[in-house]
């Protein structure tokens, strides 16, 4: 029981502090550093999250794996990443995932408009 209330209060500061960015059901728009590993390079940019499920419906197909948490990317007209996220969280300490042609990316929470 301990073990319990000493991990929820972690994870209730960490939200509160704006450490981790927890998982909505509907989708989430929020400033990132966006590091594409290929090359290194590093873009703030706004990330929409969400569910499979929910991309599945928005796209209107079933590309999507329904539990897992995408954050996408729009660039220019027409031009998008979807990431598919190894942890379903975005923190300041970065996560990774896989963009639909299979580079990796890390995403961290970022408002401060720097990438480092």
């Amino acid at each position: 029981m301990m073990k319990l209330k000493v991990t929820l209060f972690v994870v209730f500061t960490a939200v509160s502090l704006g450490i981790v960015v927890p998982y909505a059901n509907a989708e989430e728009r929020i400033k990132v550093c966006a590091e594409y590993k290929n090359t290194g390079k590093s873009y703030h940019v706004t990330a929409n999250l969400m569910r499979g499920s929910e991309l599945n419906q928005k796209t209107g197909s079933w590309n999507y794996s329904s539990f897992s948490t995408y954050a996408v990317i729009f660039w220019a007209q027409g031009q998008a990443s979807v990431i598919e996220l190894d942890w379903p969280q975005i923190s300041v300490f970065g996560t990774d995932g896989s963009d639909q042609n299979g580079y990796r990316w890390e995403l961290s929470k970022n408002s401060s408009g720097l990438c480092w």
